[in-house]
């Protein structure tokens, strides 16, 4: 290739380069201020299923926010429902008769295929407000309300102040963190006697995007809060996602999110299951010799009482969703 030609393939090049991704800006991101005003973001995911299997998930999230020159109002909505229905199974036709310990012979029978019922419920809504103090410092309040079923969290309302610093503000880059107290009133699902139900706390966030392009935009958020009186009492809910805008105001977003509690709540009155098989160790039927003996799975089931055990300490969600921007 001639130098004539690598200069012309350097050209285009940079060509592509300024037309594709600079003009994507009308002006320097690094220096255009976040835009004034109100905004909302709604995102929408749901998955169907009949026939066979029959479940129903679906998820919205919305956030609505209002910039002026130097405070911020965010609110935040985020509801998860997944609904399953339990397998196939025949049912008897009432009214026939057998022995006790016996099962009837040849009986009538219908094919059952039950309802889709709640299986997942997971809510979150929050709002909080930023001030500035200075440029690059501010303080900030909310309070947010949550409930996660599967996590044994009936009702947690938390409400925190604070102060945190603005590293990078733009309509190209924005992050911020914070820090400041807390106070926490849950209601578990079982109450625990080793975890208060009040208490105060601290709190630690941030807040994070990159608009790579116009079209494409990565976001993360933490936040963290933490029992006082009992340090390894803390919870932590970040959330990683990226955006790409497919027409205006309309872009398909993939998020993960991690919902992590160090002391999980009680799941109480489990029971306690044993698979049991029969062995006769010298092979003489009728000896007496017969015993019980516990195996994997696949045998008669015993259950042999109940117990309590925490549940597990991280939930992980992932999302698609088509997104719609006002």
């Amino acid at each position: 290739m001639s130098r004539r030609q690598q200069r012309v393939m350097a050209m285009a090049l940079i060509a592509w380069f300024e037309v594709g991704l600079g003009n994507a800006w009308a002006q320097d991101p690094a220096k255009e201020p976040p835009k004034l005003g109100w905004s909302d973001s709604a995102d929408l995911s749901l998955v169907v299923t009949a026939g066979n299997s029959g479940s129903q998930t679906w998820g919205f999230t919305n956030q609505v926010r209002y910039v002026w020159n130097d405070a911020r109002f965010v609110c935040d909505v985020n509801v998860v429902r997944a609904s399953t229905s339990d397998d196939h199974f025949f049912m008897v036709a009432p009214g026939i008769e057998f022995p006790v310990g016996g099962a009837p012979a040849n009986p009538p029978t219908s094919l059952i295929k039950p309802e889709p019922t709640l299986d997942v419920a997971n809510d979150l809504v929050s709002a909080s407000y930023e001030r500035n103090i200075t440029p690059k410092f501010f303080w900030n309040a909310g309070g947010s309300w949550d409930r996660n079923d599967d996590a044994g969290i009936l009702n947690r309302y938390i409400l925190h102040a604070g102060v945190g610093n603005k590293w990078a503000d733009t309509e190209r880059r924005r992050f911020t963190s914070s820090y400041g107290i807390s106070y926490t009133d849950r209601e578990e699902e079982n109450p625990d006697p080793e975890k208060d139900r009040r208490f105060a706390g601290a709190r630690l966030g941030w807040d994070y995007k990159e608009q790579f392009t116009a079209a494409a935009a990565f976001t993360n958020t933490f936040a963290t809060n933490v029992n006082l009186s009992d340090a390894a009492d803390y919870s932590i809910n970040t959330t990683s996602a990226l955006t790409v805008s497919v027409v205006s105001h309309i872009s398909i977003k993939v998020s993960l999110q991690w919902l992590y509690e160090h002391e999980p709540a009680f799941e109480t009155d489990l029971d306690v299951v044993a698979f049991v098989e029969l062995i006769n160790p010298d092979g003489i039927p009728g000896s007496g010799d017969e015993r019980l003996r516990t195996v994997s799975s696949g045998a008669s089931k015993l259950v042999l009482g109940t117990m309590d055990a925490r549940k597990d300490k991280l939930d992980t969600i992932f999302r698609t969703a088509l997104v719609i921007k006002f």
